[in-house]
């Protein structure tokens, strides 16, 4: 009997050990979130913010995370912020181990695939509509930019929320409009004043060479052929039945061959690394390049407002009066914004805390914080729209109304926003090589997006 005891004894504490691991794995364990909202919504706890150490590289330009932070906390004192900058080479792991912030950073293009293939991101309506009924928080999704809205949505879901407004402009010198009698554009200008505008400030010399351009862009990014696959009123991506429509929306053809027709009169210098020119094109922009195109450009392609105290640099070291101008307007609305943000990671064990930190971002409160001074940017509410806090010091007389106009055309700009990252890949590779083909000598554009175009549903074809 004192054998049996001692052994049952034994069982009832493998069992107890059994139990206690299995309790400790229950609590360690993480469930995917839906996003929906059950029971009533209690915003306290923990939360960490995952932020890529390369993108905040000082104190400096950290100080707007932590200024969004602060206007957080403004309302939900008692909720501690854990901060976490860390090396983006290690997120896919920790995604994976289900080890990353309650929220993240990521940028517009991973979007699609964080959201749909990964399964990495907390839809956020649900909260949206919760907190956009409290009038303490201070949250009006309708007040918000649409273009930058719907860089966080897809397939009717929100999932990140924008941080900056990262729309295309252009910056543009003044003098050369003056010498040739012009006057200086004005926000709702459109393509075709562009285009008029960029034929008579192209000089040309006798040898064929050009002394002067009507502008320079980077023709090989995604934004800067985007509006021309919109502008004319096509649609080049069918997300319901996940089919690409570069040629089989004639609207989306045509804009691309108005864009090379412009780019073959060499009245538009590509910035583009990587292109090589031939023959004609060799000739023409043998004395115009990246060192001088401040001087020999007179509209040039500015890719987002952070980017404008180092332009006004390069304009005043050569003594240049500028000024900026918002992208050309088109028939259908094309104007190519971009940003990134944050979402709410799937399987945090705080949903509600992390659904209002990022969403608070679209509040008054959050814009003019982490959009004031050093990394800040353009605040995306039109309420905001006549603020001036976030402006550079220094240049008052400028036309920062060009960040602002024209919000109702903004759509956007990169073709990963819209599609999965493999098939996006296909596209922005393919209009890389038509434009490569195009300065060594010829190409065909209808030829080259129906390749794209095959490619590409082939490969969106196979993914799940």
């Amino acid at each position: 009997m004192k054998h049996i005891g001692k052994y049952v004894k034994s069982v009832c504490l493998v069992a107890i050990c059994v139990v206690l691991v299995i309790a400790s794995f229950g609590c360690n364990s993480k469930t995917l979130q839906s996003g929906e909202i059950e029971g009533e919504v209690k915003v306290e706890g923990t939360v960490t913010l995952t932020c890529p150490q390369d993108v905040y590289t000082s104190d400096a330009n950290r100080a707007s995370i932590r200024q969004w932070v602060s206007a957080f906390k403004a309302l939900y004192p008692s909720v501690k912020v854990k901060e976490d900058f860390s090396d983006r080479a290690n997120w896919t792991a920790r995604l994976s181990a289900k080890d990353m912030g309650d929220v993240f950073w990521l940028d517009d293009t991973q979007v699609y695939d964080m959201a749909i293939t990964n399964k990495s991101l907390m839809p956020l309506d649900s909260y949206a509509e919760h907190f956009g009924k409290d009038a303490r928080f201070g949250l009006n999704m309708s007040d918000v930019y649409a273009g930058f809205y719907n860089l966080g949505e897809v397939e009717g879901q929100l999932y990140m929320i924008a941080t900056n407004c990262g729309q295309q402009t252009f910056t543009y010198n003044k003098g050369m409009l003056t010498q040739a009698g012009l006057a200086m554009p004005t926000d709702d200008w459109t393509w075709a004043d562009f285009k008029d505008y960029v034929s008579q400030l192209t000089v040309q010399n006798p040898d064929g060479s050009l002394s002067q351009v009507g502008a320079a862009m980077n023709i090989t990014i995604s934004p800067m052929y985007v509006p021309f696959y919109l502008g004319f009123g096509g649609q080049w991506c069918d997300t319901v039945n996940k089919k690409i429509t570069l040629t089989t929306d004639e609207n989306v053809l045509k804009g691309v061959e108005e864009l090379v027709s412009v780019l073959q009169s060499k009245n538009i210098y590509p910035t583009s690394t990587g292109i090589q020119f031939g023959g004609d094109y060799a000739t023409a922009f043998a004395n115009i390049n990246a060192d001088n195109v401040s001087t020999t450009a007179a509209f040039w392609q500015l890719d987002s407002f952070a980017n404008l105290a180092t332009r006004a640099a390069q304009y005043e070291t050569a003594g240049v009066d500028w000024d900026v101008i918002a992208f050309p307007l088109f028939d259908s609305a094309a104007s190519p914004c971009g940003s990134f943000g944050y979402g709410v990671f799937s399987y945090t064990s705080n949903p509600a805390a992390a659904a209002a930190l990022v969403l608070s971002i679209y509040t008054q409160a959050g814009q003019k914080a982490i959009n004031q001074g050093a990394g800040g940017a353009v605040p995306l509410l039109g309420s905001l729209k006549t603020e001036t806090f976030w402006h550079l010091e220094g240049y008052e007389d400028k036309n920062f109304n060009a960040f602002v106009a024209n919000t109702d055309k903004y759509v956007p700009s990169q073709v990963k926003c819209e599609v999965p990252a493999a098939v996006g890949e296909i596209i922005t590779e393919g209009m890389t090589q038509l434009f490569m083909d195009l300065y060594a000598g010829s190409v065909s554009v209808e030829d080259s997006l129906s390749k794209i175009e095959t490619q590409a549903n082939e490969k969106w074809g196979t993914l799940k």
